[in-house]
């Protein structure tokens, strides 16, 4: 239900004078500029008073924004309106409230950027809850923002995409492979059917003296197949992840065929959980964890 995307901050600038690849400014000296603070001057905007998004029917605002050190972190309300309904509590089958047409329907999500000195590539690390995200309007109104500000392109591909973090990836240690939404057998329907079982998720280890293949392995057709071994799993369950060991920690990792890390799930393997929402404190170090071990891969 919680997981965080990450991706890569770069600023491209054909007036560089280096092949077209290589083409990118120092984030911490744009024109003189730090871009850790046009980053933050766009979330306190933000802050003031809340972004209405009539078109698309959603809400937007800061209620917390630190910068410190080389990270500027917080916590942004994304809210959804537009459909009048009702709030019912499921355990007590009563309505609790009467929702509106303008009624937004708002999520708390943590963000946090690090951009280091003299790099040329900073991380974001967005929250989604619940598929609730706010990616697309962060880079739609920055570049915007960025943009009016010094005239150049601001670019957030997902960190995925660089080649040093495929490189990480392919070093990391698969424990355990998680399939949800597992399909039942008729035999084990009747099983979960005769004790109350919703749906089921099945948990694969290796053998005692063996490993999984690695992340991009997992992922990679098989010479003698046609299939990765992703894309067969998905044939019989919509859920897949990885627990992956990197940095001393165990970290889960969504997996699709299309991307190495689509998501990087946040529960009780690394943060405190209160009743399946994530504790603040526990949250942001183990935001602060992941972007300390991933700026070490991105290239400067």
């Amino acid at each position: 239900m919680h997981s965080f995307s990450a991706y890569t901050l770069k600023v491209h600038d054909k007036l560089i004078a280096a092949p077209r690849g290589e083409q990118y400014h120092d984030l911490s000296s744009i024109r003189t500029h730090d871009m850790l603070d046009f980053v933050k001057a766009f979330l306190d905007t933000l802050k003031s008073e809340m972004h209405d998004d009539s078109e698309a029917k959603k809400t937007y605002q800061v209620t917390q924004v630190t910068k410190k050190g080389r990270h500027v972190y917080g916590w942004i309300e994304y809210g959804e309106y537009g459909l009048a309904g009702t709030i019912v509590n499921r355990k007590s089958k009563r309505k609790t409230y009467d929702k509106a047409h303008d009624d937004s329907d708002v999520t708390p999500l943590y963000f946090n950027f690090c951009i280091p000195e003299k790099s040329k590539t900073g991380i974001a690390l967005l929250h989604t809850a619940g598929g609730r995200g706010v990616k697309t309007f962060f880079y739609k109104e920055f570049s915007a923002y960025f943009k009016n500000s010094v005239g150049l392109n601001f670019q957030m591909p997902p960190l995925a995409h660089e080649k040093s973090v495929k490189t990480w990836l392919e070093n990391s240690e698969v424990k355990e492979i998680r399939l949800g939404r597992y399909a039942l057998t008729d035999k084990s329907a009747d099983i979960a059917n005769k004790i109350g079982v919703e749906r089921a998720e099945l948990v694969l280890k290796p053998q005692r003296g063996r490993n999984f293949a690695s992340m991009i392995s997992l992922q990679t057709k098989q010479p003698d197949d046609d299939q990765s071994v992703v894309e067969i799993m998905s044939s019989f369950a919509s859920d897949i992840k990885a627990v992956v060991e990197s940095g001393g920690r165990k970290k889960v990792l969504s997996l699709r065929n299309s991307e190495p890390i689509s998501a990087i799930e946040i529960d009780e393997t690394n943060v405190t959980m209160n009743d399946g929402t994530p504790e603040v404190t526990s949250l942001h170090t183990y935001a602060q964890d992941l972007i300390n071990e991933f700026i070490k891969q991105v290239s400067k």
